[in-house]
């Protein structure tokens, strides 16, 4: 951290005021929000996805459950909820939310059919664009991230059924 100048980051020590099961829960939310991503081929490494850097550059907040550390002798975690302004979902409107909710219920229930983490049918991020541009045939999914050709087969008629039904 000394030799390559760490500690003269303005940026250095920041969370230091949380514990190891806070970090934990921090990353394995952001994980699940599509924001960081485990490379268990290289030495199980965390690497930012796409999403992220907007939270970075501080154009996008995120919402994230708060885990307060837990007190001696209380085996209990207090979990508390914090907001932070500019979550993506809050700029989709009613209808939106509505089909992301839906997307999101087809997309759980696909993957426990197929014994596959969600992730794998479509990233959250997809299911927003998805849900935002509100699709009524095959040609509205194109050019929407995080759908091919072959997901576009093997999922379009069913991501349009469940758009279909709002």
């Amino acid at each position: 951290m000394v030799q390559y100048g760490h500690d003269q980051l303005s940026t250095f020590g920041i969370g230091a005021d949380l514990g190891e099961a806070q970090w934990r829960s921090v990353l394995r939310q952001l994980i699940a929000k599509n924001m960081v991503w485990v490379d268990a081929e290289a030495f199980s490494t965390l690497k930012l996805l796409p999403d992220a850097r907007q939270v970075l550059k501080g154009e996008v907040g995120v919402l994230l459950r708060e885990q307060a550390a837990s007190v001696k002798g209380d085996r209990r975690k207090r979990v508390t909820k914090t907001s932070v302004k500019g979550l993506a979902e809050a700029a989709l409107n009613a209808g939106a939310l509505e089909r992301l909710a839906s997307l999101k219920a087809w997309r759980a229930e696909v993957a426990r059919e197929h014994n596959l983490p969600a992730f794998v049918i479509f990233h959250d991020a997809t299911l927003r664009a998805i849900a935002e541009r509100a699709p009524q045939n095959l040609g509205d999914l194109d050019g929407i991230s995080g759908i091919g050709a072959k997901k576009l087969q093997a999922y379009g008629a069913e991501v349009l059924r469940v758009c279909g039904a709002h």
